[in-house]
């Protein structure tokens, strides 16, 4: 007896799993098939202050079909103010999975001496002020800056790429920083933040200095009270 009840107790549970799939898979076809979206031209691109931004365009399919015309674009490019913008291209398939693709657009005034990407070099290092070493960069890494239209740059990475780019940890620990420019050169530090470890610059050499004539920038920054960033730039030639 004790047997049948076990084995009547089986098939009731057996039965109400069947029942459940049935429900949670009603309405969904038996195989998914998601869609793909593939960008046309770069993912970065980067586009004159005032001109108009050309989509390069985009191909998206499904199940081996052109699905182009279903993909929804949402875009906050704004070529009338310098900044980094962003295009997404998104589809739903049948079944409800997303897909999408994104493109960055960087407007640039390219006229202005001090605004687009400048390279650091490889000789710039890091030094431990309690032990005196000295570690090169040993390459060179690009950071943004933009005008911001009221006496202040914003830098995407006042450590010129020390942790985010060289040591790999990603653009959440990069230094972005507000600086000011004076007539002479002079560059003063206004704000710092690093938002990985939500702490920010010490202090900016008093000597910090942009080069008109050579398109350079040199400073040094101390961070984290025993790190001394010594760093040069030069603007890079965009050849736009």
């Amino acid at each position: 007896m004790k047997k049948n009840i076990l084995f009547i107790a089986t098939l009731a549970l057996l039965a109400l799993g069947f029942t459940s799939c049935e429900k949670e898979s009603a309405g969904l076809t038996k195989i998914t098939y998601y869609a793909e979206i593939a960008l046309e031209g770069e993912s970065t691109m980067i586009v004159a202050k005032g001109s108009e931004f050309v989509d390069p365009g985009f191909t998206a399919t499904m199940k081996g079909e052109d699905v182009t015309d279903k993909v929804e674009i949402n875009s906050n490019v704004d070529t009338s103010a310098s900044g980094v913008y962003s295009v997404t291209y998104s589809i739903v398939n049948e079944d409800g999975f997303p897909a999408s693709a994104s493109r960055t657009v960087i407007v640039l005034d390219l006229g202005n001496p001090i605004e687009g990407f400048w390279a650091c070099s490889p000789a710039s290092y890091r030094t431990n002020t309690e032990t005196g070493a000295d570690v090169a960069y040993g390459a060179s890494f690009e950071i943004l800056i933009l005008d911001n239209g009221d006496g202040t740059y914003f830098v995407d990475d006042l450590l010129a790429g020390w942790y985010a780019q060289r040591a790999s940890y990603g653009s959440d620990y990069a230094m972005q920083a507000i600086i000011s420019i004076a007539d002479d050169g002079t560059i003063t530090l206004e704000s710092s933040y690093v938002p990985g470890w939500g702490d920010a610059a010490d202090a900016l050499s008093s000597d910090a200095k942009y080069d008109a004539a050579t398109q350079t920038i040199s400073y040094t920054v101390t961070y984290a009270g025993f790190m001394d960033f010594t760093v040069e730039l030069t603007k890079v030639d965009l050849g736009l």
